[in-house]
């Protein structure tokens, strides 16, 4: 196999940043999650202010508060909020499809394996967790209370879903769409980070 490319799809608190970082420690290749923002921004030319901002966020209400946050968006793109979003969206891909072109690598999230969907090396995952782990892991990572914490989940997960869902004809986080789904809180951490590991070097060895 040429190039394998993973994509790690995941719910919020779940440790699939954690995981992928592991995993990309394991394997040897690069893990792109916020760097992506980065690389398409550059390749672009358009402030990495507007893909942060945009960062898997629901495709309606966004961009009609973009204009308050960067003042005039005529520099970056077109008036219209929906081309705006579709057009960020066709940029990022773009620049998920030349970096499997040129390497193997981890992708989180950005709807990667439904952009790679017809490459040959492509593995999909997606983590879930238990949702005391997950608003646990948040809590300490955001310094949230537990009420809070909650909310901050429900909300991050139904973002990722939205714009998942809107971009891609798989549903996220069902189980069909992917090669492999695994629940982090089942065996911790480092055993997910095994389990995967093994089943990826089954796949491209």
């Amino acid at each position: 196999m040429k190039n394998f490319i993973i994509s790690i799809g995941r719910q919020l608190g779940s440790g699939g940043k954690e995981i992928a970082e592991k995993l990309g420690e394991l394997l040897n290749v690069k893990v792109y999650d916020k760097t992506l923002l980065e690389v398409a921004a550059k390749e672009s030319g358009i402030d990495t202010t507007v893909f942060e901002t945009a960062d898997e966020q629901e495709r309606g209400g966004f961009f009609s508060g973009l204009f308050s946050i960067h003042g005039s968006m005529g520099d970056y793109m077109p008036n219209d909020s929906c081309i705006e979003g579709d057009k960020l969206f066709e940029i990022q891909s773009e620049t998920i499809r030349e970096i499997a072109e040129k390497e193997s690598c981890i992708i989180v999230g950005r709807c990667a394996e439904y952009v790679l969907r017809d490459h040959p090396g492509m593995i999909s995952i997606f983590i879930t967790a238990d949702s005391n782990d997950r608003i646990t892991r948040i809590m300490n990572a955001e310094g949230l209370e537990y009420e809070k914490a909650v909310e901050f989940m429900e909300k991050g997960d139904k973002k990722r879903r939205s714009y998942h869902d809107y971009y891609a004809t798989t549903r996220w986080g069902e189980a069909r769409s992917y090669d492999i789904c695994i629940n982090s809180s089942r065996m911790g951490i480092a055993t997910t980070v095994e389990v995967l590991h093994n089943f990826i070097k089954s796949r491209i060895a």
